[in-house]
């Protein structure tokens, strides 16, 4: 039986052993999220009360958390949720964790949104969700909002995020994302497909080894589904229609190329804020009496 200890004391067992695997910094991060996952406090509230003394059952509760952690489990699991684009998502097993890195395609999406006034809009493979309830939430005006997931176990995510962020317009398809074949011409299309080559899945840090590997590895060298789906929404989208992929490091050139093949122009490569380039896009060639506004 663990002994029982004030608030602050706890946090500071917990920076503690986290901070033998990673920062200290991240690791004062990590402990406070822990706290508010155990005690439903933000970390104002945790200062608030850090006099306070904890139950053993409490203290035993957060150092069941720390070892999971600290055997590599992601710290968005054991929160249960995580944020994307100031939007809370659920998470867990069976699902892609949110990143930073995915607001890059979520910001390209938005851009382009702007030359449509009742755009129609598909985001493949999409996990949690977290793309196509940010478009829902800042794009009031999409007419629809395709949900494409093909995995029995992330659905229940996507389910939840959509319903609990009261996202009406958005149309869940539990299809794949290779074969299956939208009702409708689409205005945006947005990708973020499996990526990692089997080298880089071998190289993956401990964290992301409890990610489902359906939503990390591809063939190819990571480039087949880019190859595939840079051909099939080319059918889908509208005249001066915008597809957007997120890619891996390293990966923007090629797939810049493949879309070019597949007779995209505008093809543009952008960075994330780290300097990755981090997202491929094109259009669809508009006929020559139309523009992307008036399509």
């Amino acid at each position: 039986m663990v002994e029982a200890m004030g608030l602050w004391e706890l946090y500071q067992q917990a920076a503690r052993e986290l901070s033998a695997r990673m920062p200290e910094r991240e690791a004062s991060f990590e402990a406070f999220c822990l706290l508010e996952k155990l005690f439903g406090w933000n970390k104002n509230q945790v200062l608030l009360h850090k006099d306070q003394e904890v139950s053993p059952e409490q203290a035993e509760n957060l150092a069941a958390l720390l070892e999971k952690r600290k055997s590599g489990y992601p710290l968005q699991y054991l929160l249960g949720s995580w944020d994307f684009w100031g939007y809370d998502f659920q998470v867990g097993e069976g699902v892609l964790i949110p990143r930073a890195d995915t607001e890059t395609l979520c910001e390209a999406v938005l851009t382009a949104a702007k030359d449509f006034p009742a755009p129609v809009i598909c985001d493949l493979c999409s996990g949690s969700g977290c793309l196509p309830v940010v478009y829902a939430k800042e794009l009031p005006q999409a007419r629809r909002i395709y949900a494409v997931e093909l995995s029995e176990a992330a659905l229940p995510y996507l389910r939840a995020n959509v319903e609990r962020h009261g996202c009406e317009n958005v149309r869940i398809v539990p299809e794949d994302a290779l074969r299956w074949t939208p009702p409708e011409p689409l205005h945006i299309i947005s990708a973020n497909p499996p990526y990692l080559s089997a080298d880089e899945m071998a190289q993956l840090q401990k964290e992301v080894s409890f990610e489902p590997k359906m939503a990390l590895e591809a063939p190819e060298n990571g480039l087949y589904f880019y190859r595939i789906l840079s051909r099939r929404c080319y059918d889908w989208l509208a005249e001066g229609g915008f597809l957007a992929f997120e890619v891996g490091y390293r990966q923007a050139a090629a797939v810049a190329e493949l879309m070019k093949k597949a007779a995209y122009t505008d093809i543009r490569i952008i960075a994330d804020l780290c300097g990755v380039e981090r997202v491929v896009s094109g259009r669809k060639k508009a006929a020559a009496s139309l523009s992307p506004a008036t399509v």
